[in-house]
Protein backbone atom coordinates (compact mmCIF):
# COMPACT_ATOMS: atom_id res chain seq x y z
CA UNK A 1 0.00 0.00 0.00
CA UNK A 2 3.00 2.25 -0.47
CA UNK A 3 1.44 4.03 -3.46
CA UNK A 4 -1.73 4.77 -1.52
CA UNK A 5 0.19 6.27 1.40
CA UNK A 6 2.40 8.26 -0.99
CA UNK A 7 -0.66 9.68 -2.76
CA UNK A 8 -2.27 10.60 0.56
CA UNK A 9 0.90 12.33 1.72
CA UNK A 10 1.07 14.36 -1.49
CA UNK A 11 -2.60 15.34 -1.12
CA UNK A 12 -1.97 16.43 2.48
CA UNK A 13 1.04 18.47 1.37
CA UNK A 14 -1.11 20.20 -1.25
CA UNK A 15 -3.80 20.89 1.36
CA UNK A 16 -1.29 22.41 3.79
CA UNK A 17 0.15 24.60 1.04
CA UNK A 18 -3.29 25.76 -0.12
CA UNK A 19 -4.57 26.36 3.41
CA UNK A 20 -1.51 27.51 5.35
CA UNK A 21 1.21 28.25 2.79
CA UNK A 22 3.44 25.39 3.95
CA UNK A 23 5.79 24.66 1.05
CA UNK A 24 6.84 21.12 0.23
CA UNK A 25 8.53 19.12 -2.49
CA UNK A 26 7.27 15.57 -2.85
CA UNK A 27 9.90 13.39 -4.53
CA UNK A 28 8.74 10.22 -6.27
CA UNK A 29 11.97 8.26 -6.18
CA UNK A 30 12.52 5.70 -8.93
CA UNK A 31 15.52 3.45 -8.16
CA UNK A 32 18.56 4.70 -6.29
CA UNK A 33 21.33 2.13 -6.53
CA UNK A 34 24.99 2.26 -7.54
CA UNK A 35 23.97 1.01 -10.99
CA UNK A 36 20.91 0.01 -12.99
CA UNK A 37 20.67 -3.79 -12.82
CA UNK A 38 17.52 -4.59 -14.83
CA UNK A 39 15.47 -3.26 -17.74
CA UNK A 40 13.00 -1.51 -15.47
CA UNK A 41 15.81 0.39 -13.76
CA UNK A 42 17.07 1.69 -17.12
CA UNK A 43 13.98 3.95 -17.01
CA UNK A 44 13.76 4.62 -13.26
CA UNK A 45 17.42 4.77 -12.15
CA UNK A 46 18.84 7.72 -10.23
CA UNK A 47 22.48 8.18 -9.28
CA UNK A 48 23.45 9.21 -5.77
CA UNK A 49 24.96 12.44 -7.14
CA UNK A 50 21.72 13.35 -8.91
CA UNK A 51 19.73 12.46 -5.79
CA UNK A 52 21.93 14.72 -3.67
CA UNK A 53 21.45 17.57 -6.15
CA UNK A 54 17.65 17.14 -6.20
CA UNK A 55 17.43 16.85 -2.42
CA UNK A 56 19.53 19.97 -1.86
CA UNK A 57 17.38 21.92 -4.30
CA UNK A 58 14.17 20.66 -2.70
CA UNK A 59 15.43 21.79 0.71
CA UNK A 60 16.97 25.15 -0.15
CA UNK A 61 15.32 26.66 -3.25
CA UNK A 62 12.75 29.27 -2.12
CA UNK A 63 9.25 29.53 -3.52
CA UNK A 64 8.59 25.88 -4.31
CA UNK A 65 4.90 25.96 -3.38
CA UNK A 66 3.86 22.34 -3.48
CA UNK A 67 5.84 20.59 -6.16
CA UNK A 68 5.79 16.92 -7.13
CA UNK A 69 8.91 15.72 -8.93
CA UNK A 70 10.33 12.40 -10.00
CA UNK A 71 13.65 11.28 -8.60
CA UNK A 72 15.41 10.03 -11.71
CA UNK A 73 18.58 10.74 -13.62
CA UNK A 74 18.74 11.88 -17.25
CA UNK A 75 17.88 8.43 -18.60
CA UNK A 76 17.37 8.03 -22.36
CA UNK A 77 14.04 6.27 -21.87
CA UNK A 78 11.77 6.99 -18.95
CA UNK A 79 8.14 6.61 -17.95
CA UNK A 80 7.67 9.98 -16.28
CA UNK A 81 7.26 13.62 -17.23
CA UNK A 82 9.57 15.55 -14.91
CA UNK A 83 9.01 19.09 -16.23
CA UNK A 84 8.06 20.33 -12.72
CA UNK A 85 11.64 19.72 -11.57
CA UNK A 86 12.82 22.55 -13.82
CA UNK A 87 11.73 25.36 -11.50
CA UNK A 88 13.88 23.79 -8.79
CA UNK A 89 16.85 24.09 -11.13
CA UNK A 90 17.32 20.32 -11.06
CA UNK A 91 19.54 19.26 -13.96
CA UNK A 92 20.53 15.59 -13.64
CA UNK A 93 24.05 14.81 -14.83
CA UNK A 94 24.02 11.01 -14.95
CA UNK A 95 22.21 8.48 -17.13
CA UNK A 96 21.48 4.76 -16.96
CA UNK A 97 22.81 4.36 -20.52
CA UNK A 98 26.24 3.39 -19.19
CA UNK A 99 24.61 0.19 -17.84
CA UNK A 100 22.45 -0.64 -20.89
CA UNK A 101 24.78 -3.20 -22.53
CA UNK A 102 25.26 -5.11 -19.28
CA UNK A 103 21.51 -5.11 -18.52
CA UNK A 104 20.48 -6.12 -22.04
CA UNK A 105 22.97 -9.01 -21.96
CA UNK A 106 20.78 -10.61 -19.26
CA UNK A 107 17.97 -12.99 -20.24
CA UNK A 108 14.64 -11.30 -21.02
CA UNK A 109 12.19 -11.39 -18.10
CA UNK A 110 8.93 -13.29 -18.48
CA UNK A 111 6.18 -11.32 -20.23
CA UNK A 112 4.07 -11.36 -17.05
CA UNK A 113 6.89 -10.52 -14.63
CA UNK A 114 5.65 -7.55 -12.53
CA UNK A 115 9.19 -6.24 -12.15
CA UNK A 116 9.30 -5.75 -15.92
CA UNK A 117 5.71 -4.79 -16.68
CA UNK A 118 4.15 -2.82 -13.82
CA UNK A 119 4.88 0.63 -12.45
CA UNK A 120 5.22 -0.72 -8.90
CA UNK A 121 7.56 -3.52 -9.96
CA UNK A 122 8.10 -6.24 -7.35
CA UNK A 123 5.93 -4.39 -4.83
CA UNK A 124 2.85 -5.26 -6.89
CA UNK A 125 3.45 -8.96 -6.24
CA UNK A 126 3.42 -8.39 -2.47
CA UNK A 127 -0.36 -8.23 -2.04
CA UNK A 128 -3.05 -7.57 -1.13
CA UNK A 129 -3.58 -11.04 0.18
CA UNK A 130 -6.74 -12.87 1.11
CA UNK A 131 -6.84 -12.68 4.95
CA UNK A 132 -8.92 -15.89 5.07
CA UNK A 133 -6.48 -17.97 3.04
CA UNK A 134 -3.94 -20.10 4.89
Amino acid sequence: YYGLSKSYGEDMAQFYFDRYGVETVSIRIGSIFPEATNRRMLASWMSMDDFEQLLRRALFIPGVGHTIVYGMSANAKTWWDNRHAAHLGYAPKDSSEIFRAKVEAQPQPAADDPVATLQGGAFTAAGPFDPLAN
